[in-house]
This record gives C-alpha cells, structure tokens and sequence, in this order.
C-alpha cells in the first residue's frame, strides 16, 4: 500500500510544465537549483524560490476514505514558484512576464486536472504571491504559489 503520493504528485507536475508549450523556453526545475547558473525565467516545483526560505517542498494531510482501513483520501499542497529576473531596474515589465508564465502555469493544471493520475486526483492552483525585489544584479519578481492536490491513496 502507498504511505503517500506526494512523490508522484511532484514527479507527475514536474513532467507536466516540463512538457508544456508555454514554457518551452523557461528553466523547469525540481526543487531548488543546484547551481550558480544564472537563470532569467524558472518554474520551480517543490521550491518557493526564496533561497533564504525553509525548503519545504510539500505538505499533505490523510483521512479514512471510508469504513475500515482499505483506502485514505490525501491533500497534497505542493510549494512551487514562478522566479523572473532582468538586469533592469524596471519593475512593471518583469512583474508582468512573472504573472504570464504564472497563467500558464494555471492553465497546465485547467487543461488536465488530474495531473496524469489515477482518478480520484484533482490539481488545482490553491494559493499565490507577489514578492518583488531590487538586486545587485537587477530586478527579481517572485510569484510563490501552492498547488492543492486531492487525491486517494
């Protein structure tokens, strides 16, 4: 029996937005990044993008489906972020390219709810943010969100 679906559930949206045409020029990433590689635009799954954060990539809660111990219904909440950064100081346009590729991000999980598992699974975008901030090497727009996952397991 499976204690959780909380790995598959990031596995199964990592794979989502990294095959999502919207995003095809943007840097997908499980978790946090692993490297000093400068990135200008980046989906993360499993990472709210602040590296001064906690790093908690999910949380979930269980309760009994019904009647004995056969099955348990799962809420998933998994952190994720869409991260823009410019060399510009100007905030408007980068704040902006934060929110469209945190529309498709949306419109990924409108377009299959069930993120490529099992039924009963139902993705959808739960909670979101705006974080905006002056670096030394230019503007930095941060849009945390949290995707709610009902599932059973």
């Amino acid at each position: 029996m499976t204690t959780s679906r909380v790995p598959a559930v990031i596995d199964a949206l990592v794979a989502l937005y990294k095959n999502a045409p919207g995003l095809a020029k943007v840097s997908v990433l499980d978790g946090p990044p692993v490297t000093n590689h400068p990135l200008h635009e980046a989906v993360f799954i499993g990472y709210d993008g602040d590296p001064e954060g906690e790093g908690q990539a999910a949380e979930d809660t269980q309760t009994w489906a019904g009647i004995g111990a056969r099955s348990r219904k799962e809420t998933v909440q998994v952190t994720g972020a869409v991260v823009v950064w410019r060399g510009s100081t100007e905030v408007r346009p980068v704040r902006l390219r934060a929110y469209a590729l945190f529309g498709v991000v949306e419109d990924v999980l409108r377009a299959d709810p069930s993120i490529g598992l099992p039924p009963p699974t139902v993705a959808e975008i739960a909670s979101g943010g705006l974080y905006q901030a002056q670096r030394q090497s230019g503007l930095e727009a941060r849009v945390p969100f949290v995707i709610r996952v009902q599932t059973r397991i």
